[in-house]
């Protein structure tokens, strides 16, 4: 017998308390309730009357509904209610599944509606109609005027002990073993916004809130088991994880954020579910997933699709293969399926008012489904973005899913940007440890390649994620190295995303310690760590010297409209490795002068001519001052110049 972990006392104290108690007999209630109706789920739970597109799929779950020959919408006053027609009833080979077809007239109006059912024992429902919360600010997209804050609300803070545990769920809290979830919940980032206002974030990506009700554990990565605390493994994609929180305490957290000046990404997946989501129990049709005898799991080269010689075998091995074995891979050519999908997505834009979404592991779906969904999704939201993960090494590979792209199939995808996975390898492998000075142009030499995004200002840029090494780590823990790379980030043409802890140097290596050790928690973020790095005074001098040094380029960049509209021009490192980048416009110029060497040297001013123009002064972003422009610039070993022209 396996000992007792301490998440597993805390559910039996709780299991025999009259809170417990109160709790057990309502879900007892509500169970008699949906057994009564044999209706347990529909999806969306409801809807609103304002979009463009007036067509809605219902999906209605329960025993024999699938029997149902016939429906009756009826209004508040008993009487058929004429705008909302119900166009198709779609059955499938489960006779527990129901999807209803209709079309919802503009001058519906909102409230709720009694939807009777003939044919299956006389069932009934009801469904609510809302309209659109006025004055709400949301949906307003993000550009590169934002830095995105990337976080896994898992490992960034506590803020609600009591649902560390919730009862019935299959698996608990444990931050003794690093791949189990560690208690980080949406409370604990409430609470943290301050903080992120301060270090000058404008934009919050948190990993998927969904619902993701898996074992303890369920896979094993660099010899370590992990649990599904990162959020890639739904089981409900209608509700956030009661270990988060609530619907309502997202929707909060979101309000809150926007009074702020923080925008909120939330992150999709369309190629997966996890294994114990409730379709994958009964499905709605034998084709709802991909089910390929020859592939075990996907072949991973994202490439792959958008490769003009790629065999069919090879598509289907990334499309149709599931990502990890205890993900199962949807089928979104199943045009139900298709459908629930860009529904989902715009219930949740409207519920809880996010400004954009990270689509996961965009390759691997189905293109077609892809570029229906991001053209729905923007048809409907105008101002809204969305950013594919498009995990390859090479540009090109990169921009064949940009909106816009000219590409060799015609292929459009709607998808207004990408995360450049090429810019991180650059700047991975021009400041790397073991790296050499000209290893610096690898960066002249990406941006030079520029030319293949319709929109390369729309890209996001980055050095570091959830999926890879820490970027203190690359660099092997040299803090001039570091800086130079997060200043690349602030300065470069493109979106900014910073992995939490970016500014408190927090490393870590997946191929060594496993997804564990790059998704640390954060210190202080827990009731009872031994000290906050939230505060100034929880942070070592080396900690501090570092979020102040991020803090001061942030805050400055939230500023500056060259940085933000601004068009780029680059030097090619010259003899000495220096790398030039600037962002300029008709009257003003910012410069990034990067010395890679271990050495000082010395940069000839009057190589940046074209871009200084006369001026005999320059304002110095680090310290803000304001010094005459020298015959050369003195660099550091390693070290960089920034500064501000205007002409």
């Amino acid at each position: 017998m396996g000992l007792t972990k301490p998440w597993e006392k805390a559910q039996m104290k709780r299991f025999i308390s009259p809170k417990s108690f109160v709790l057990l007999f309502v879900s007892l209630i509500t169970l008699i309730r949906a057994e009564l109706s044999d209706i347990h789920r529909l999806e969306p739970p409801f809807w609103w009357s304002h979009f463009k597109d007036r067509k809605l799929e219902l999906m209605v779950y329960g025993k024999g509904i699938g029997k149902t020959k016939r429906i009756r919408v009826y209004n508040s006053s008993n009487k058929i209610e004429k705008k909302i027609n119900v166009i198709s009833l779609k059955k499938t080979d489960n006779k527990n599944y129901l999807f209803i077809e209709l079309e919802l007239e503009s001058s519906i109006k909102a409230g709720l509606y009694t939807f009777k059912l003939s044919g299956s024992k006389g069932k009934e429902f009801s469904y609510e109609i809302k309209e659109p919360t006025k004055g709400r600010n949301y949906a307003n997209g993000f550009d590169a005027s934002d830095v995105i804050y990337l976080l896994m609300p898992d490992r960034f803070a506590n803020g609600d002990i009591k649902n560390d545990n919730i009862q019935g769920m299959l698996s608990g809290t444990d931050r003794s073993s690093p791949g189990d979830r560690h208690g980080g919940d949406i409370r604990g980032i409430l609470n943290r916004l301050g903080y992120l206002q301060d270090l000058g974030i404008t934009g919050i990506w948190m990993t998927p809130v969904f619902e993701n009700d898996m074992p303890v554990s369920y896979g094993e990565y660099a010899g370590q088991s992990y649990g599904a605390y990162h959020g890639y493994a739904a089981t409900d994609l209608y509700k956030v994880d009661r270990r988060f929180g609530s619907n309502d305490d997202y929707r909060n957290l979101i309000d809150k954020a926007h009074t702020m000046g923080i925008k909120v990404i939330m992150d999709f997946i369309h190629n997966h579910v996890g294994d114990h989501h409730w379709w994958y129990k009964d499905p709605p049709q034998e084709d709802w997933f991909n089910r390929p005898k020859n592939f075990a799991i996907t072949n991973y080269e994202t490439v792959v699709a958008s490769d003009p010689y790629a065999s069919k075998f090879d598509m289907e091995h990334l499309a149709s293969a599931p990502f990890v074995q205890a993900m199962p891979d949807l089928n979104q050519n199943n045009p139900l399926l298709s459908r629930y999908l860009v529904q989902h997505t715009l219930w949740w834009i409207e519920y809880a008012g996010i400004d954009g979404i990270r689509m996961d592991t965009y390759p691997y779906a189905y293109k077609k489904h892809m570029a229906v969904w991001a053209k729905q999704v923007m048809e409907e939201y105008p101002d809204f973005n969305i950013v594919g993960e498009i995990w390859a090494k090479y540009p090109p590979s990169v921009s064949y899913w940009q909106k816009g792209t000219k590409n060799w199939d015609n292929y459009n995808s709607h998808l207004p940007s990408v995360i450049d996975f090429p810019f991180s390898s650059a700047v991975s492998t021009a400041l790397g440890k073991g790296t050499r000075p000209r290893d610096i142009r690898e960066i002249y030499f990406t941006f030079a390649r520029d030319w293949i995004y319709p929109r390369p200002m729309e890209n996001v840029i980055f050095l570091d994620n959830h999926d890879t090494n820490r970027f203190y780590t690359t660099v092997g823990q040299d803090m001039r190295k570091y800086k130079l790379g997060f200043l690349l980030l602030m300065v470069s043409r493109g979106i900014p995303q910073m992995y939490y802890g970016t500014e408190i140097n927090l490393y870590g290596n997946r191929n060594t310690g496993g997804d564990a050790d790059i998704r640390k928690d954060f210190p202080g973020g827990w009731p009872g760590d031994s000290r906050n790095a939230f505060t100034k005074e929880g942070r070592t001098k080396e900690e501090n010297e570092l979020w102040n040094f991020c803090s001061t380029l942030l805050n400055w960049r939230k500023k500056s409209h060259l940085i933000h509209k601004g068009k780029t021009m680059q030097f090619v490192p010259n003899e000495e490795h220096t790398y030039v980048l600037s962002r300029y416009d008709e009257n003003a110029a910012v410069i990034l002068l990067i010395n890679p060497r271990d050495q000082e040297t010395k940069f000839k001013v009057d190589r940046l001519n074209e871009l200084i123009s006369g001026a005999k002064t320059f304002v110095d972003v680090m310290d803000g001052e304001t010094k005459k422009i020298p015959k050369d610039f003195k660099i550091a070993p390693m070290g960089f110049k920034l500064i501000e022209i205007d002409r």
